[in-house]
């Protein structure tokens, strides 16, 4: 079956609060450490390590673990660097 649409979305996380430096080392770490697999939003030219790619094409308990996998990374990455 070809493919119709996607649908993605592209946050930004508030770097008062994430203080991002580098988004491809981020995706890396929450992919290392969750195994989910972001895009960095500088991988589609935006000039600021503020944004991810998410995709949206998993089934919605898939994406609803995920989101989950994602708070939890954030928690900790608040932490390891001391915010």
């Amino acid at each position: 079956v070809k493919p119709q649409a996607a649908l993605y979305l592209f946050p930004r996380l508030d770097p008062q609060i994430y203080p991002i430096t580098d988004d491809e080392q981020f995706v890396l770490e929450f992919l290392l450490e969750e195994k989910v697999l972001l895009v960095q939003g500088t991988g589609f030219n935006w000039p600021h390590p503020d944004h991810l790619r998410i995709v949206f094409l998993p089934h919605e308990d898939d994406l609803t673990e995920a989101i989950g996998r994602f708070g939890r990374f954030l928690e900790r990455y608040r932490k390891r660097h001391g915010l």
